[in-house]
């Protein structure tokens, strides 16, 4: 277990943090305009929570390959690849050349376009459970969705979920007690890898479990295997409907992380990257559940969405699914492995004395803070990172993509290198 701070220590890394601050406000004063006139018509100045940051966030106006370019004129590295679904980097050129397609095409046409099964059926190599699916335009709309199918399906009316779990903006988790802006399911809320207390609160009036095989916002937290394992049983007896939230870990392996585990859920919900850069969820699994979407059948549940099937996010999505290959992730994934042992051992030979360390999956890192000192920690690390010009998710979040190659990889460690050096002094 490392130290807490010596008293020596005590109190620098607040002085270094103001003073990051500074350098930062004095760096970019147009996004500093831009936040305050866009706070006159969006809370806060944003229209995503996950955007704001104090003292104001960077506004980007342009990117290409790994880079973005701020409205200040600064070329940052980008390490967030859009929490995920950035997998393409900026401008893929094989999306680039499907967007031109798209654009050939028409935009809106109202009516079957005939590339969604097409799509479906490059899903479904990937992803033999999800026997039928249908499309969304979002991870959240995907989950709200599989959800009710599940409680349909069941016909009962409590969902087990677990803490620090997120499902999307309507479906998150990170306390025992929900948030109001919540879906009003009833939700009883487990510890997530937790097989004990999990299994105290299986009942069988329990008609849906979902579950992230890796908690993305909820700290980049991979489920270990005898827990989804464990979830896998517990829902065939107590016949409720297992639905794996795939929208991140999608593209962790080319059949997912269930695919990796080798554990078949019910029903999976997808989204992030596989719109090829556009807004996309698709939820889907056993065909005696989804059958229920059927409208050639009495009594089906009724699923509209005038974008579900709209041309750029198909031919877009198609696109990238070709792209993303299994050698394409296995490179992203030992990229990502690397730096994660990386990061580790550079705090490590350090002796800081302080808790901070990188875990994850793959392509996805979370990089933690603890101890009394771990929000100034994880701040000074976002803005050191930043005078580098590197972009990372202001939480200790970085997700690579197509575009990293080893020489970003580089970058990043000679920036976290001279992280370590700044909180030394």
């Amino acid at each position: 277990m490392a130290h807490q701070p010596s008293a020596e220590r005590k109190g620098l890394p607040e002085t270094r943090l103001i003073e990051l601050i500074d350098w930062f406000k004095q760096s970019n004063p147009k996004s500093a305009d831009a936040a305050t006139e866009a706070a006159n018509v969006l809370p806060g100045g944003n229209t995503r929570t996950v955007l704001h940051s104090d003292p104001f966030p960077i506004v980007i106006e342009s990117g290409k390959d790994t880079s973005v370019v701020s409205k200040d004129g600064v070329e940052y590295t980008d390490f967030v690849s859009e929490y995920t679904c950035g997998i393409f980097g900026h401008s893929h050129p094989k999306i680039h050349d499907a967007i031109q397609e798209a654009l050939k095409i028409g935009i809106n046409l109202g009516n079957v376009i005939g590339k969604e099964a097409q799509m479906g059926s490059l899903i479904q190599k990937r992803f033999p459970s999800m026997e039928l699916m249908r499309f969304t335009n979002s991870g959240t709309e995907a989950n709200t969705l599989a959800l009710s199918a599940a409680l349909a399906y069941s016909d009962r009316k409590k969902i087990l979920v677990f803490t620090k779990g997120y499902h999307g903006s309507t479906l998150t988790f990170p306390i025992a007690q929900s948030p109001r802006t919540n879906l009003p399911h009833e939700f009883v809320v487990a510890e997530y890898n937790d097989i004990e207390a999990t299994r105290q609160l299986l009942h069988d009036d329990i008609g849906a479990i979902i579950v992230e095989p890796l908690q993305s916002a909820g700290g980049v937290i991979p489920a270990t295997r005898e827990f989804l394992r464990f979830l896998r049983e517990a829902a065939t007896s107590v016949k409720a409907v297992l639905i794996f939230d795939e929208v991140v870990t999608s593209r962790l392996d080319y059949h997912g992380l269930q695919g990796y585990h080798g554990i078949t859920p019910d029903m999976t919900t997808l989204g992030k990257w596989m719109g090829g850069g556009f807004s996309f969820g698709c939820f889907g699994g056993r065909r005696d559940i989804m059958e229920q979407f059927d409208p050639s059948k009495p009594g089906h549940l009724a699923h509209s969405g005038t974008f579900n099937n709209n041309v750029f996010t198909m031919i877009a999505g198609i696109a990238g699914l070709q792209v993303v290959t299994a050698d394409e992730i296995a490179r992203m994934n030992s990229m990502g492995e690397g730096l994660r042992d990386e990061i580790n051992k550079v705090v490590s030979e350090a002796g800081l004395g302080i808790q901070i360390g990188a875990q994850g999956f793959g392509s996805i890192i979370g990089i933690r803070f603890l101890g009394v000192d771990s929000d100034t920690l994880r701040d000074i690390f976002y803005f050191e990172m930043l005078k580098r010009q590197i972009i990372v998710g202001r939480r200790g979040f970085v997700a690579l993509n197509l575009m990293h190659k080893n020489a970003h990889i580089e970058n990043f460690l000679e920036a976290v290198k001279h992280f370590v050096a700044s909180i030394r002094q």
